[in-house]
Formats: structure tokens, C-alpha cells, sequence
């Protein structure tokens, strides 16, 4: 059985997976209507992760006969003035939940619940690289510019650019 401050920050850990989730659909979202599709998959792929991390600790905290319980999401942020604010913010996304999974670290090893703290390590490792790529697509997107000529530029191939900044949608 999880102890109770566990059980807390990990469901306190599934809404902030979730909302991850849809800030990333509503990325999507944006993008699709800026006629960058590219840009749009990756953020698809982001939501999908995020959403991958809600079920995998939901899924976590019922097999360990504790209530999970499923919260309504946040309204997303929607409006941006161009690509660079926009991975402004899936940074402070980013940062944001490392300083969250970090609090469920914290909160598990004080509990001495190592067995949850061992589960949480790849969140935390997953998070380190999260937040490294992200600083790396904004500084890619500082670089080239993200004016209509480059967002073009940088659509068409956004995959090989993320590949190359050695980034990926898992966050």
C-alpha cells in the first residue's frame, strides 16, 4: 500500500501530466492553423506522451489498491504571438513538470516508499533530456529566425532539425 503523501503527489502528478497533454494538443492546434504541419506533429506526438505519462501513473497508483483519481484539465493557452514564444512556453512546461516529478521524488524518498521512488526515475531522467531539447530547439529557432520565410524553412523540416538538436516529443 502507497502511504498517503504519495498517493497525493502522485495524483497531484497526473492532472499536471494531463494538462501537459492538452497544452500540447492546443500547440498542435496552433500550428495546424499557421499552415506548419510539421511543427504540428511534433506537438501531437508531445500530447501523446503526456498523455502516456498520465495513464502509466494512473495505472500505477491503482495497482497499488490507492485511489486514482481523474481531475478535469486546465484550459490551455491558445495564443501566441509567433513560434519562438510558443517554445518559450513549452519550456516553462517543461520546467514546471521537472520541478513537479522532482517534488514527487522528494515527497517518495521522505515517505521512504523507494519502490515508487525507483518508478520515478525515469520520469526524472526523461525530464532532464526534456527540458535540454527544448532549450535546444529555442536556441535552433533563435538561429534561424522565425519569420515566414524561415517558419517555412524550419515546417518543412522540422523533423530532421529535431533530430539533428537531438530533441524528441518525449517529454
Amino acid at each position: 500500500m502507497l502511504h498517503t503523501d504519495v498517493v497525493e503527489i502522485l495524483n497531484k502528478q497526473t492532472a499536471i501530466e494531463a494538462d501537459a497533454s492538452h497544452a500540447y494538443l492546443a500547440l498542435a492546434s496552433w500550428s495546424e492553423e499557421r499552415n506548419l504541419p510539421g511543427i504540428a506533429e511534433y506537438f501531437y506526438n508531445a500530447a501523446e506522451d503526456e498523455r502516456s505519462h498520465f495513464l502509466e501513473l494512473v495505472k500505477y497508483i491503482n495497482q497499488h489498491q490507492a485511489p486514482a483519481i481523474i481531475k478535469s484539465v486546465s484550459q490551455p493557452r491558445s495564443s501566441f504571438v509567433n513560434l519562438l514564444e510558443v517554445f518559450l512556453y513549452v519550456w516553462d512546461l517543461e520546467h514546471n513538470n521537472t520541478l513537479n516529478i522532482n517534488n514527487v521524488a522528494e515527497v517518495c524518498l521522505k515517505s521512504k516508499d523507494f519502490a515508487t521512488y525507483k518508478f520515478m526515475e525515469a520520469f526524472i531522467l526523461e525530464q532532464q533530456t526534456a527540458e535540454k531539447d527544448v532549450e535546444d530547439l529555442i536556441h535552433m529557432i533563435k538561429t534561424l529566425g522565425y519569420d515566414d520565410k524561415n517558419l517555412y524553412y524550419l515546417n518543412k523540416n522540422f523533423k530532421k532539425l529535431v533530430d539533428k538538436a537531438g530533441a524528441s516529443p518525449e517529454n
